[in-house]
């Protein structure tokens, strides 16, 4: 029942969180998106708060664009283990494929460098009804700044998928 309620929670979030003019809903992918949960009294999270959230925990997220799911593990060590997309349990069992990073909290925002190419990229955490929300912060690809990239679905402690971390 929890978990149909969160559900729930975000649906409404994303169909009708209004700006300062009423009656008017702002769409997840619009770069309005931010102003619009700040507008109605959240705000980002900031690093102390991402790394007590974050340090030791899975989280399971969608991207908003595709609906695609990905699973990543913090460490407290700063290390980052995500699935590639699809999430497929199957997948899971037969060695799915992973990407290797890191990750930390600077500021208001939570940054990532992925791979080989160590590329950063960060995003504004916001946190709502146990969910995480993921806002775009530059503008890339198909998603602008101030949109939302994807949310978790849920947060579990530890390293519920028994990644292998870098190493291993």
């Amino acid at each position: 029942m929890k978990r149909w309620t969160r559900v729930v929670s975000l649906a409404l979030l994303f169909l009708a969180v209004s700006t300062c003019e009423p009656n008017r809903t702002v769409a997840p992918t619009s770069p309005a998106f931010e102003q619009s949960l700040t507008d109605s009294g959240l705000r980002p999270l900031r690093e102390a708060r991402v790394s007590s959230l974050l340090s030791n925990a899975t989280v399971y997220a969608t991207h908003v664009l595709t609906g695609q799911k990905w699973i990543e593990y913090y460490d407290r060590g700063g290390a980052v283990v995500r699935t590639r997309i699809p999430v497929d349990p199957a997948a899971a069992k037969a060695g799915r494929p992973l990407l290797f990073g890191s990750w930390w909290g600077e500021g208001d925002n939570i940054c990532f460098a992925y791979g080989l190419s160590r590329v950063t990229e960060c995003y504004r955490l916001y946190y709502l009804d146990g969910s995480l929300l993921y806002i775009q912060t530059e503008s890339r690809s198909q998603v602008p700044a101030g949109a939302l990239l994807g949310y978790s679905t849920e947060i579990r402690e530890g390293d519920a998928e028994n990644f292998p971390l870098i190493g291993d």
